[in-house]
């Protein structure tokens, strides 16, 4: 085959990783529009997202191994066509069960194409180019999933939610075509007897089992019956699967690989960068939408530095690694993405966006350097191996993210449960310590209470319930039974007394002109002009009880929005705390890792 059709053949493989990566995290940005969709709740909208992380890490070295045996060409245009249609079915669901089903099914498709792309392209592209290989394979798969929330938001701003799975369609044929095209069989030459079965299922049941603890933990809980039993099923599969494995003749996860430390110190590098990527994609893009309140193109936009500087920063990581050797590479490349982190955890509210795009374009480099470790945990296997070690290192990086999403996210709920308990108090406090009317508090504090509940943490519309607040303060404060007097030493309570006195003063003429009119009944002229002054005065009267009411209403409003003012700035205050805490925490947890990385190639090795 010619080298132009060798590149059309790699072309299309990496068109079909980059569509199976990018779907694991494109459809978080849509959930509310599927709640809307679908008449749920946050909760059952996530498993759209969860299905397809759950598909992933569970058929990915299974998919490998059965390309390994029946030829990877056939299993990977397989695992295209699954995915292409089922992302077609998709499009078209019409309910969320029926969607859930096909995310599914697009999942194993997924999950069959991702870890295929580096063993037929180096069989395509030869092994002499496996580093190179790797390094566009990994620079393309840490893109995609970076670049998942920034695609979605656009796709949400100028379309619908539909196409979000429509646009794998036509993308997904191309590839197709591509790989059937342009690409030839190859299989592992080096296996022997029948194939695993029982290990392929014990795998799955294990990695089934473990990643729906992670991802649905906070759901049910983690003390609860169902995810102690999925964890405590994985724990105990797993020592069964290791015995089980020592004793096939062609099991289906060969432990012997990793007695190459540099397998596996790089695929627990590339778990780490998984699990990292979680706070980009996930953790900070919430922080735009429901802190800052950006819509999810603006915050589509914020996030697009990360996948631009994961372009930079993988193929400048490659070289360095050519010259340096990996080590050093994906140490730096952790060390990066903690210093990004801990940077994050410094901003607030006011700190502008090209600051925080500047600390994202940090973390994207780190991605970018550490990412070199998928070429290194391949670069020592044997070629024949490549794709059952493909498989693992891909299926440790979705465990990562499950892991991460597991890890963070619950961390996130805890902090920001305290921060809203934390507003919720010094909310009520502030307003009662203004002085409003007993309707306006008690409006105020029922809503603050909502607004800050811990019961409905799944529900995250802050933006909605903010505005519900904002509507039955303006309607209780428009109520002008039981005004409150203005705080004495303030203006409005000076206008207040100034205007009691005008009418203290006019009631005084009044009465004294009812009197006078009495006394001069038989001057009719003095009657009249008596009578006038009368009713020019009592009108004068009922327009300074409206002044009054009005300096009333004028002095309660601005207590009202101090109260809220303050409200809002402790909101800000305790929410940013929530999220510094985890950036920190998380920062740390990678800094205690990264001395892994300075195992993840040998250092003797010269590329």
């Amino acid at each position: 085959m010619s080298r132009t059709g060798k590149l059309f053949g790699f072309g299309g493989l990496i068109i079909a990783m980059f569509m199976g990566t990018l779907d694991s995290t494109i459809i978080n940005i849509a959930l509310p529009k599927l709640m809307t969709e679908f008449n749920t709740n946050l909760s059952g909208a996530s498993w759209v997202a969860t299905i397809y992380a759950l598909a992933l890490a569970v058929f990915m070295i299974s998919a490998t191994k059965l390309a390994d045996r029946f030829g990877r060409k056939k299993i990977m245009l397989l695992g295209l066509a699954c995915f292409t249609l089922f992302s077609a079915a998709c499009m078209y669901a019409n309910s969320l069960s029926m969607l859930l089903v096909f995310r599914f099914f697009q999942g194993i498709g997924g999950a069959i194409i991702t870890p295929l792309v580096l063993p037929i392209g180096t069989h395509l592209l030869g092994k002499q180019n496996i580093s190179k290989i790797a390094a566009v394979v990994g620079a393309f798969t840490a893109l995609a999933a970076a670049s998942g929330p920034a695609a979605g938001g656009i796709i949400l701003e100028y379309t619908s939610w539909h196409w979000i799975f429509g646009l794998n369609v036509p993308i997904g044929v191309i590839a197709f075509l591509l790989v059937l095209i342009f690409t030839s069989e190859s299989y592992d030459d080096t296996l022997t007897g029948n194939f695993d079965i029982l290990g392929m299922l014990m795998l799955t049941l294990i990695l089934g089992g473990v990643t729906f603890g992670l991802l649905e933990g906070r759901e049910y809980g983690w003390t609860s019956t169902l995810i102690l039993s999925s964890f405590g099923a994985g724990i105990i599969g797993i020592i069964l699967f290791i015995f089980v494995e020592f004793k096939a003749s062609s099991p289906i996860v060969e432990f012997n690989l990793f007695r190459e430390k540099t397998f596996t110190a790089s695929s627990i590098v590339y778990l780490i960068t998984g699990f990292a990527l979680v706070v980009p994609s996930v953790i900070f893009n919430y922080y735009l939408q429901n802190v800052l309140n950006y819509t999810a193109l603006h915050s589509a936009l914020t996030i697009i530095p990360v996948s631009l500087a994961i372009v930079v920063g993988m193929p400048l990581g490659t070289k360095l690694a050519d010259k340096i050797g990996a080590n050093p590479v994906n140490f730096i490349g952790i060390l990066l993405i903690s210093a990004s982190f801990l940077t994050l955890s410094l901003i607030t509210t006011d700190t502008s966006r090209a600051v925080m795009i500047v600390f994202l374009i940090i973390s994207g480099a780190g991605f970018g350097f550490s990412t070199v470790s998928y070429v290194s945990s391949v670069k020592h296997l044997p070629q024949a191996k490549t794709g059952t070690g493909s498989g693992i290192a891909n299926s440790a990086r979705q465990i990562g993210m499950c892991l991460g999403i597991a890890v963070l996210v619950t961390m996130l709920n805890a902090n920001v449960a305290t921060a809203k308990n934390n507003i919720r108090d010094t909310a009520i406090a502030a307003v009662n310590s203004k002085n409003m009317s007993d309707t306006v508090r008690n409006v105020a504090t029922t809503e603050i209470k909502s607004l800050f509940s811990n019961n409905d943490s799944k529900n995250t519309d802050y933006t909605a319930k903010q505005t519900q607040l904002t509507n039955k303060l303006k309607k209780a404060a428009s109520d002008k039974s039981q005004l409150p007097i203005p705080e004495p030493g303030t203006d409005y309570r000076t206008l207040y007394d100034a205007a009691q006195k005008l009418s203290t003063g006019n009631s005084q003429l009044t009465e004294s002109l009812r009197k006078t009119s009495h006394l001069t009944v038989s001057n009719t002229q003095l009657t009249a002009i008596i009578g006038a002054l009368l009713s020019g005065s009592t009108t004068l009267e009922n327009g300074q009880n409206k002044v009054s009411t009005a300096i009333q209403l004028l002095a309660q409003k601005n207590e009202l929005q101090n109260v809220l003012h303050q409200i809002k700035r402790q909101k800000n205050t305790q929410l940013n705390q929530a999220f510094s805490k985890t950036y920190l925490i998380c920062a740390i947890m990678l800094v205690v890792c990264s001395p892994i990385a300075l195992f993840s190639d040998n250092k003797q090795s010269k590329r």
